[in-house]
């Protein structure tokens, strides 16, 4: 298919291989795909995707880190959401819980996808640490959410040290038991609501209390 070839420059094979690998991953999970079969879903040789990959491990790696950037979008939208309109001094906290809800999402619509970010071909992109924090991750967003916290007086200083890994220990526990199937909540509505308790539970955990009013 020399026309299909002919549209890929300046980098854009490479992104259409990930996009490849990654419906092929949603369909059948990492098992079920090839560098070759990627390369063949966008129409290109074997050898085309061998020059941005040199085997099926650096695909899938390039597959979980654009997973961490579309879960940081997706959380950052959430949170955007969260701040929209609201007047009242409880944002950081509905900033927050929107962070650890998005995450959980994610994780519900993109197992798959999920299960490979926190695989052995996801450590390499994997960053439980602060990182660059030009680059807006799933743990500075957490981070900032968390200073958050601080700022509007929930969240007392000496308990913010080291609360990006209680709160993920959390979230990422209800996340991977609820794609596991051992969350007993069996329908959408019993699942949201386990969810928010979950949140509740970990603001209570935080701050030693859930704000209601002041």
């Amino acid at each position: 298919m020399p026309q299909a070839r002919d549209a890929y420059h300046h980098g854009d094979l490479r992104n259409a291989l990930v996009a490849s690998a990654v419906r092929l991953i949603e369909a059948g999970g990492p098992s079920t795909f090839s560098l070759r079969g990627a390369a063949r879903e966008v129409g290109v040789s074997a050898n085309a995707a061998y020059r941005h990959f040199d085997d099926k491990s650096a695909l899938i790696t390039a597959v979980a880190a654009d997973g961490f950037a579309r879960l940081a979008e997706r959380m950052r939208r959430a949170m955007a959401s969260a701040s929209a309109g609201r007047g009242d001094e409880f944002v950081a906290i509905a900033r927050f819980k929107a962070a650890g809800g998005a995450y959980v999402g994610f994780a519900a619509d993109h197992p798959e996808i999920f299960r490979v970010m926190f695989g052995e071909c996801g450590a390499e992109c994997r960053n439980a640490g602060p990182g660059d924090q030009e680059v807006e991750t799933p743990w500075t967003l957490l981070g900032r959410a968390l200073d958050a916290l601080v700022t509007d007086g929930f969240l007392r200083p000496d308990r913010r040290v080291g609360a990006e890994l209680k709160v993920w220990t959390v979230v990422h526990g209800f996340a991977s038991l609820s794609l596991d199937g051992l969350v007993a909540a069996p329908t959408q509505r019993e699942r949201k609501a386990a969810l928010e308790a979950l949140l509740d539970f970990t603001v209570v955990g935080l701050c030693g209390e859930l704000p209601t009013a002041r």
